[in-house]
């Protein structure tokens, strides 16, 4: 299968589909049942859809560089994306640090097949809008991506809760897909990016998408 192939297949998931491969690298995923994944997928696609809007609307532009110029936020492109083992395509550390690993984007931008789907500047733009979510999320402490939590145990009167990690990356991608009106879920970009680094691999990531459904979320 050609990149090209791939990734449009990938351009046709839905939401749901996207959102139970995040929950799939999620430490408490096996603490959730499928049916309440999908409601919490459906509420944190709004979140993110919501505040993009918010955004809009809050600074007069959808740029994400003028958003973070405006916020005051310090932005790096590192050039390494393997960071303590792993690789990354971006990071952010509160209150104002963002960093965009540089290898990855120039690699993918240096596949012809990736060009046509989606550009330099756009993956950067994406990639920027998503760290701008996980700012704002550490700002409003109201915000859906932290005030949904589970339980993980209880002990008389005691219990234990946790924020579920997954919800903040599925309502982070729905935020940046907003904000730069891109035409397909960002999460392309996770198996798109790390294709360079491990193809096998990312075929691997390729079929679990794919096996959720691709359209309505259900095996």
């Amino acid at each position: 299968m050609t990149i090209g192939e791939m990734n449009k297949r990938l351009s046709e998931v839905d939401d749901i589909s996207w959102g139970m491969y995040a929950f799939s690298r999620d430490v408490l995923c096996h603490k959730i049942g499928d049916e309440k994944k999908r409601d919490m997928i459906q509420k944190a696609v709004e979140c993110g859809n919501q505040l993009a809007e918010k955004t809009a609307l809050r600074f007069g532009t959808t740029d994400p560089w003028e958003i973070a110029r405006i916020l005051g936020l310090s932005i790096t492109f590192p050039k390494e994306a393997n960071v303590g083992g792993r690789i990354l395509f971006a990071l952010f550390t509160p209150p104002n640090q963002i960093q965009i690993m540089r290898e990855p984007v120039q690699k993918a931008a240096s596949d012809e097949q990736v060009r046509k789907l989606v550009t330099e500047d756009q993956m950067k733009n994406l990639i920027l809008g998503h760290e701008l979510f996980h700012f704002f999320e550490e700002e409003e402490e109201e915000i859906y991506t932290r005030t949904e939590t589970i339980t993980l145990w209880k002990f008389f009167g005691y219990k234990h809760t946790s924020t579920i990690r997954a919800l903040s990356e599925i309502a982070g991608m729905a935020f940046t897909k907003n904000l730069n009106q891109f035409p397909y879920s960002p999460f392309t970009l996770d198996i798109l990016l790390y294709y360079n680094y491990n193809p096998n691999e990312a075929l691997k990531m390729y079929s679990e998408v794919m096996s959720y459904g691709g359209t309505d979320g259900r095996r």
